[in-house]
């Protein structure tokens, strides 16, 4: 009963704090303890149930898990070698096959050392190694599905009605400029919510934002431009951010041309791909804007490569809290070790 009670706190602790700030990157955590909570309370209850029907559900939950992992495991290889194809070998193309390989690797890794330990004694340094990366590789994990559930919960939000601005957000263009299907997405998603603010009785500025890559021959918000005029989209009706080259780069540009053209930014909706969506969130709320991100769909066949790539690009910017994880893990790690 102790963990169904602290399941029924935690999980409104993250309604609370969800509908305070759907944007805090802490909210995905919260949401994943309060479900292992919430498994582990209804696991304590089984002791009530005849042994048999208990064995039963045991077997049934163990099962499912394994299967999941299983499931898991082999789309990642399948969907990383069907991107490869699709848009060639590239770090972030590999990114799903090459989790998919070391979870495989690590999972050998751990039964050769099991049977080794039967009949040999492996050097302390390298056990110490292997539990640290092994209790290390789970902390990943569940950022990982901290991270996705928050992403799914978020992306899942409507846009409040009211806004002062809508922002598109530029994702590289295709072959002599061309808007590519992924950014298309975004300009139709942004199309649709700004109309909506128009019938609801308002009017937001609508903004293209994007620079030109090295790799480019224009700016994407002049491609962007081009791309909502021939959606019907008055000319005068739109605003171009043409220097920006990331994220946070977007949105603070987008910011300061709304300011020179005397125009309130604020409420603004920012609108990018919904793997896109939580990175970009909080990147607003770090900027302190009044302000709501909303996703456009991704390809099935890309969308698990996306998401990783952001995943990703989160434990970038947190590295320094990993590290520092790490090296907990590691130090608690070699003193058990001493202390047996």
């Amino acid at each position: 009963m102790l963990f169904l009670a602290a399941a029924l706190v935690l999980i409104a602790m993250s309604f609370i704090r969800i509908g305070r700030d759907p944007r805090r990157l802490s909210n995905g955590p919260l949401v994943i303890a309060a479900l292992v909570a919430l498994v582990i309370g209804l696991l304590s209850l089984l002791h009530r149930l005849d042994a048999r029907i208990e064995a039963i559900l045991v077997v049934a939950v163990l099962t499912t898990i394994l299967l999941s992992a299983i499931g898991l495991v082999g789309a990642a290889a399948v969907n990383g070698v069907v991107v490869m194809k699709r848009e060639g070998l590239r770090l972030s193309t590999a990114l799903p096959l090459a989790l998919a390989v070391a979870v495989v690797l690590g999972v050998g890794l751990l039964v050769a050392v099991a049977a080794v330990l039967e009949t040999n004694t492996l050097p302390l340094w390298f056990l110490a190694a292997l539990w640290t990366g092994a209790l290390f590789s789970v902390c990943l994990g569940v950022q990982l599905a901290a991270f996705s559930v928050h992403a799914l919960i978020y992306g899942h939000l409507e846009p409040p009605e009211g806004s002062a601005s809508v922002v598109v957000l530029g994702c590289g263009l295709g072959p002599g400029g061309s808007v590519t299907p992924l950014l298309a997405s975004r300009l139709d998603r942004a199309l649709d919510v700004y109309n909506a603010e128009v019938t609801s009785g308002h009017r937001p500025a609508l903004v293209v934002s994007g620079g030109q890559g090295t790799d480019e021959q224009t700016a994407e918000a002049t491609a962007m431009k081009g791309y909502l005029i021939g959606k019907g989209v008055p000319d005068d009706s739109i605003l171009t951010e043409a220097r920006s080259r990331n994220t946070r780069e977007n949105v603070m540009m987008t910011m300061e041309l709304l300011a020179s053209s005397g125009l309130r930014s604020e409420p603004i909706i920012v609108v990018t791909s919904n793997f896109h969506v939580l990175r970009t969130a909080a990147f607003t709320r770090d900027l302190g804007l009044d302000a709501h991100v909303t996703g456009s769909d991704t390809a099935r066949f890309y969308a698990p490569t996306a998401f990783l790539r952001e995943f990703a690009a989160i434990l970038r910017r947190f590295w320094k809290p990993n590290l520092a994880l790490l090296v907990a893990i590691a130090s608690i790690v070699v003193t058990l070790q001493h202390v047996n």
